[in-house]
């Protein structure tokens, strides 16, 4: 199975669910608001491919802490 992250300007959808945490507030509260956003979405990963899309350094900076917690890398879109 392939999860999909897609990033937008106030929320973000994980496989179609949506998540009020979006690119502005991770570009303004970084290390908080992404971390909430992983705890919400690492436990139903398990070991599946990622795929992460969006605009800006908000899809970057979620990508790379999101490899660091599965340990693995992820896809961009």
């Amino acid at each position: 199975m392939i999860h999909h992250i897609c990033i937008e300007d106030d929320y973000l959808t994980f496989d179609g669910e949506l998540i009020p945490i979006g690119k502005r507030l991770m570009e303004k509260e970084i290390t908080k608001a992404i971390n909430e956003a992983l705890d919400m979405v690492v436990p139903k990963i398990g070991k599946d491919e990622v795929w992460v899309c969006g605009r800006g350094d908000a899809r970057r900076m979620l990508g790379r802490k999101l490899e660091d917690r599965l340990k693995r890398e992820v896809k961009y879109e």
